[in-house]
Formats: C-alpha cells, sequence, structure tokens
C-alpha cells in the first residue's frame, strides 16, 4: 500500500491592496534590517485616464521606506524598468535608459547606479547594450554560484517577444551573455523574476492564457535547461472578479496578474505584484507566504 500524497494547495495569501501607489514594477529589498521597495512611476499615474506613455520621460524610480511610508530618494529619472540588488553593504539598481528624443520604450541600453545609503547614488554606467534592432525592457538580478546573473527582457526578432536573456559578471559591473540561455523561445513571457536557492535558479514570467494573464514559475541548474512548474500551479493567479480601482475604473477587472517580486522580511516571504487590466489601468497588491523564499520556490515542484 503507498504511502498517500498531500494534495498540493497554493500557498500565498494575499493581505494588502495599496489603493494610493502610483508604482507599477517593485523591487522589495531589505537594507539595514529595513524593508524597502525599489518603485517604477510612469507619471501617466498621476492623470489616469492618460495613455499610459503620456509624458513618459518623466518617469522615475525611486526607493520608499515601507514601515515609515516616504520616499526616501529618486534614483533615476527617464529610465524605467528598474530592479534591485543589494550585495555586501549595497544596493545596485539596473534600469533602462529611454535616452533623447526617442519613442517611448524605445530603450537601448541598461544602466546600473548604486548606493550604500538609499540617498547618494553613482552616476548611471552603461552595462548592456542591445544588440542589432533589439530593443530591452524589464531586467532582474541574482547572485548566483560565485557569479552574478543578470536576466532582461528582449524583442530580438529571433524569438516572441519579451524573450528572456542570461549574462554573468563578477563585478557586477562587466557583463558577458551566456551562450544558449534563453527562455520564452517558444511562447510569450515578460514581467521577470530571477532567484538563486539551494543550488537552483529560479524565473517567474507572465504566462499568456487568451485574454488573461498569470505568473508562472520555471527552474534551472544551468540556466540552459528549464524545467516548468506543473500546470495548475500558478505562481500568481490573477483574479478577474477583484475591481482593482473602483472609485478610478468601477468597470476594470483585474485581467492580469504581473511583475511580481519577492524578498524575505521578519520569517516570512513577501510577494509584491501589480494587478490590473495590462493597459495600465491597475494597482500594487502584496502575497505574502509563511516561510523562506527557498521553501517557497521549491514547493512549486514538490
Amino acid at each position: 500500500m503507498g504511502i498517500a500524497q498531500t494534495p498540493w494547495r497554493y500557498p500565498l495569501t494575499r493581505t494588502v491592496v495599496f489603493h494610493d501607489s502610483s508604482a507599477v514594477e517593485t523591487t522589495p529589498f531589505v537594507l539595514n534590517d529595513r524593508l524597502y521597495l525599489l518603485e517604477n512611476v510612469p507619471k501617466a499615474k498621476e492623470f489616469p485616464h492618460e495613455i499610459p506613455q503620456y509624458r513618459f520621460h518623466e518617469d522615475m524610480i525611486r526607493v520608499r521606506d515601507v514601515e515609515e511610508d516616504r520616499i526616501v530618494s529618486v534614483v533615476l529619472r527617464n529610465h524605467y524598468f528598474g530592479s534591485a540588488l543589494v550585495w555586501d553593504g549595497r544596493v545596485y539598481v539596473f534600469a533602462g535608459d529611454y535616452g533623447v528624443d526617442e519613442p517611448w520604450w524605445h530603450i537601448r541600453r541598461i544602466v546600473m547606479t548604486s548606493s550604500d545609503d538609499l540617498v547618494h547614488w553613482t552616476a548611471p554606467r552603461t552595462v548592456i547594450e542591445a544588440e542589432n534592432s533589439e530593443l530591452l525592457y524589464n531586467t532582474a538580478v541574482c547572485r548566483g554560484v560565485d557569479v552574478f546573473i543578470l536576466l532582461y527582457e528582449t524583442n530580438d526578432a529571433q524569438w516572441p517577444p519579451f524573450t528572456f536573456k542570461y549574462c554573468t559578471s563578477t563585478d557586477l559591473h562587466s557583463w558577458s551573455h551566456i551562450p544558449g540561455a534563453i527562455y520564452g523561445r517558444d511562447k510569450y513571457v515578460g514581467g521577470p523574476a530571477l532567484y538563486y536557492e539551494g543550488g537552483t535558479y529560479y524565473t517567474l514570467f507572465l504566462h499568456d492564457l487568451g485574454g488573461t494573464w498569470e505568473t508562472r514559475i520555471t527552474r534551472s541548474r544551468d540556466l540552459l535547461n528549464w524545467e516548468d512548474a506543473p500546470e495548475g500551479r500558478p505562481f500568481l493567479p490573477c483574479n478577474p472578479k477583484h475591481v482593482p480601482q473602483p472609485n478610478l475604473f468601477p468597470d476594470v477587472r483585474e485581467l492580469s496578474a504581473s511583475d511580481a517580486e519577492l524578498c524575505e522580511w521578519r520569517g516570512k516571504t513577501l510577494v509584491y505584484f501589480y494587478g490590473g487590466n495590462q493597459q495600465g489601468q491597475g494597482i500594487l497588491q502584496l502575497a505574502v507566504f509563511d516561510g523562506s523564499p527557498r521553501e517557497l520556490l521549491e514547493y512549486y515542484f514538490v
């Protein structure tokens, strides 16, 4: 007689909805035992009925102290798709540069800036430049096996839009592409996050269900061969019954749960994500797991 297996149960609990937040993509991080959010803030959020690219050269990336609910600093302006990594007492921010007189999201280079106090930031330096005619979008960075790994989205014409490319570095300044390290060759992906736990790399990505989108998870030991979590185990499902912004858009339902990023904080794993309709209407939200990031990521594959 075999041993009965415990049924797989969805592990995350939504706890908070940030009704007043103007942030979209965020990275939670901890520095000196304080919780912060790196926030990507489109200027259009100040004008809810304008198109998403309205005054996009005024978009910014900023840092919020979560417990005090205050803005600590503006890291970059005229940049977007920022993500953060804490390493050796410093915060490193990677972001796409809008440039000058370029169309919206016409990003050809990714820059890096860093700080040890979240107020004074180094001058941005270019770390990734677009190849051929590709454009660059979201980024994610983690510490791997004695090296750093950077993931970025590309619209490289060889694959579907927002395919992920992976690079490696020993110093967070000079980066080299990992030959063959590509994810999303045969399907839509987007809104990535990247983690390394227990000898395994985990990538979160947005999956198109045909009119709705949910965040899913895949894993790899070498960044070349990937194993997706089993069907029926979304990392973050959307909730079409939820109205993200009832005061502004009472008829808009949550069709997408995207741009999920996580960190450990006081014995729990916090997952921040954006719930909306993929057309600019939505809000920053939070889900919580009672355990470590490693326990959460591994659970999708048990």
